[in-house]
């Protein structure tokens, strides 16, 4: 392909993309207004109720509530950023900020009902509202994500990227971009001091050739990767950029040296990295998952009452002392707590404070058949509702096992960044008990720390009816 033919290519991106953000905004209202309408109408046909007729709204009011719920949700969708490329966003991010969105605005749509004096039936219909636009949204969204998967895997709508220097990272950077053909980028090549065998992309020069190549050929981003001993060249080679409105990023040579991924935030506008993304962190996810912890929690409570009183009877009449058992484990931030459990074990063994084994000789005959059912848990429902505790996340251990870990496992006490839970990813894998691998629990628990979302907990609490309760490893 000629500069000029990529040159033109690169400016037929960029409108293509104004062109796909005013097919959202469209699809989005469109969308808005039929999940409106169905809504009402899946009311009507559950509730056997017509409020537009009972209320005698008119067609001007019906109106400006539609247009208002749709600008609404354009506002919140952006927002939640998804009016952006889809090249450098997961459709799982993608998915976890239609849902947000829509909790926001479902959230704002009931807090208006209530303050106007509305009936209870308009928030029924509103929450209805969420379910039906949530579903169309992620599936138009889907259908599109594959269509223009589709179309850059068979060359069409490329962005063209030149690399500046050479560091650790190039190597890497093109295999990733040359292997994934349904991104939709395309290497013009590279700039260095001299070539370099191990890269087969096309040697552009050296870096006095960039403003030659920008004005010819304009790449629709750059990459600068330069080595430690160039780095003194970063504000100038930034400044070419610039000069010719060419959009770039840094690889730092330093990000070899990483395994994990590499995360951006700020600090009053100064910009900060971190290998890990810990989701539970934004005060919104925080917010929603003690949400869903309250509700769920104590509506287990309700539901398992039967069974945690007889099961506390049991335990009285088959064996001296109390009923419930009381121990102190590490929690978020590493600050202390007092876990409530069904006593399983006799009296006199409370002290040891040795793992329990499968078959553990501890037990009574009636704790043995609680703890394989997990039903010695359920007083940490209380833990959940005083705050102590959340559903989901990774077990919390003795203070004695933590200072042990500490000190010979890696990573291990990353797993306090979050609230420890009564169920979690590692022990519905069937990791759980002091005969599993301990170095294994912190992988799961680490894994669930950096990929948490609302969707990711309720699988857990699912498996955990199944494979979690009945797992053969369950102590």
């Amino acid at each position: 392909m000629c500069t000029h033919e990529k040159a033109g290519e690169s400016e037929l991106i960029k409108q293509n993309q104004g062109k796909l953000n005013a097919v959202h905004v469209t699809m989005d209202i469109f969308i808005s207004f039929s999940s409106c309408t169905a809504s009402y109408f899946a009311y009507k046909y559950i509730f056997g109720n017509d409020l537009l007729y009972e209320y005698g709204y008119d067609i001007g009011i019906i109106v400006s509530v539609l247009a208002a719920v749709a600008v609404c949700q354009i506002l919140f969708n952006r927002a939640y950023d998804l009016y952006r490329s889809y090249r450098s966003t997961s459709f799982l991010e993608e998915a976890s900020n239609v849902l947000k969105s829509g909790i926001v605005l479902c959230i704002a749509q009931i807090f208006i009902a209530i303050v106007t004096a509305r009936l209870f039936q308009f928030q029924i219909i509103i929450i209805i509202y969420y379910f039906i636009n949530t579903f169309i949204s992620l599936f138009y969204r889907a259908v599109l994500r594959s269509i223009l998967k589709y179309m850059r895997s068979r060359g069409y709508n490329k962005k063209y990227i030149a690399i500046i220097g050479v560091n650790n990272c190039t190597e890497n950077f093109v295999d990733k971009v040359q292997t994934s053909p349904d991104l939709g980028f395309e290497l013009s090549g590279y700039f260095a001091a001299a070539p370099h065998s191990q890269l087969k992309i096309p040697y552009l020069g050296n870096f006095k050739k960039i403003s030659s190549f920008f004005k010819t050929a304009p790449p629709d981003e750059a990459v600068i990767m330069l080595s430690d001993k160039l780095q003194p060249s970063l504000d100038h080679l930034m400044a070419i950029c610039e000069n010719w409105g060419i959009k770039f990023s840094i690889l730092p040579n330093m990000f070899a040296s990483f395994s994990s991924r590499i995360y951006i935030s700020s600090f009053d506008g100064l910009p900060l990295l971190s290998i890990r993304n810990v989701p539970l962190e934004n005060t919104f996810n925080k917010f929603i998952k003690r949400i869903l912890d309250i509700v769920i929690s104590f509506l287990m409570l309700i539901f398992l009452s039967p069974l945690m009183l007889i099961t506390a009877v049991i335990i009285k009449i088959t064996s001296p002392g109390s009923v419930i058992f009381k121990q102190e484990r590490v929690g978020m931030s590493n600050r202390p707590f007092t876990m409530y459990k069904f006593r399983s074990m006799r009296v006199e063994t409370e002290g040891d404070l040795s793992m329990t084994e499968k078959n553990d000789e501890r037990c009574t005959r009636f704790g043995a058949f609680i703890r394989k059912f997990s039903i010695d848990e359920l007083p940490q429902l209380f833990n959940v509702l005083k705050g102590d505790m959340s559903l989901v996340g990774p077990r919390p251990e003795i203070p004695y096992y933590v200072e042990h870990f500490r000190k010979s496992i890696p990573s291990y006490m990353v797993k306090h960044y979050v609230k420890p839970g009564i169920t979690g990813w590692a022990q519905v894998n069937d990791l759980r008990g002091g005969d599993t691998s301990i170095e294994e629990r912190i992988r799961y628990d680490l894994y669930y720390i950096e990929n948490w979302s609302v969707g990711f907990d309720i699988k857990i609490l699912l498996k955990t009816l199944t494979k979690g309760i009945f797992s053969k490893n369950a102590r």
